[in-house]
């Protein structure tokens, strides 16, 4: 069965994200969810009703979680039930499209039980596709992939905000001023299904983020999982999805990371 979900959601991915491609002149206007920061469009819209058209058709009996249809809502108890939930991001990277700036990507990621058993990250402009089954390794464009070995001063770390921790506090003023001098370089680059993908491939060493979706990261965290990856809370414990605070790393860094952002000042 795992076999014949993952094919289906890689090529559903390929499709949606070739769709967001063909479709970006087809943009109308720009809608706010929270605020500002947190936008959406007719075309994350038209591709979520597309890709949760396929996936009845194709898994009748399978529940779906998806963005746009679950915005304002926090149940996610279909991810702990003993059938197949589909966790899905039509656009991951609203806000980098609506500017085209080419880094957003189609995420969809498959639990069962509470656990992740697939995983698909696709990005259209790169024709990226990395894929993930749960004990069965992690894949780009068919090729098996692994994190880096980098340590902390050759690591790039990437990392972001959202609409619903956003303050001039933020957290992120101090996570940047702990962790700048000590990685190479830290970027903000809008997408985390594209920030995990690229930590699983070894292109960056570390990314965490704060009041993240199941949506955002689902795909993601088994792809750097499978990858031989480390995925922790902040404080380093066991990571919820349902939480949403996550730091996702290539093992070598893991505890030098954590301790930085919760405030630890041990040289690296």
């Amino acid at each position: 069965m795992l076999e014949k979900i993952v094919k289906e959601a890689e090529q559903i991915a390929i499709d949606a994200g070739q769709w967001l491609v063909n479709n970006r002149y087809r943009m109308e206007a720009v809608h706010y969810k929270r605020n500002h920061l947190d936008v959406v469009t007719n075309i994350d819209q038209q591709n979520e009703a597309r890709i949760t058209e396929r996936i009845k058709a194709a898994f009748p009996d399978h529940q779906i979680i998806s963005e746009e249809s679950q915005f304002g809502h926090t149940n996610y108890s279909s991810l702990d039930e003993d059938y197949y939930c589909w966790i899905v991001d039509p656009l991951d990277g609203t806000v980098n499209y609506v500017h085209d700036f080419t880094y957003y990507c189609v995420s969809i990621g498959v639990a069962k039980k509470g656990k992740l058993v697939a995983g698909v990250v696709y990005d259209p402009n790169r024709k990226e596709l990395f894929s993930a089954v749960q004990g069965k390794g992690a894949y780009l464009n068919g090729k098996r992939i692994r994190v880096s070995e980098r340590s902390i001063k050759q690591s790039v770390g990437h990392t972001g905000y959202t609409a619903a921790d956003w303050s001039t506090d933020s957290p992120l003023r101090f996570e940047f001023s702990k962790c700048y001098a000590r990685l190479r370089n830290i970027k903000i680059a809008g997408s985390a299904g594209l920030d995990l993908a690229y930590t699983a491939c070894g292109r960056i060493d570390a990314f965490w983020q704060r009041s993240l979706s199941p949506w955002d990261i689902a795909a993601g965290i088994l792809l750097v999982s499978e990858a031989g990856g480390r995925i922790t809370d902040f404080s380093g414990q066991a990571f919820d999805l349902q939480q949403g605070n996550i730091v996702a790393t290539n093992q070598v860094i893991h505890e030098k990371i954590t301790e930085l952002l919760m405030g630890g000042t041990r040289d690296a």
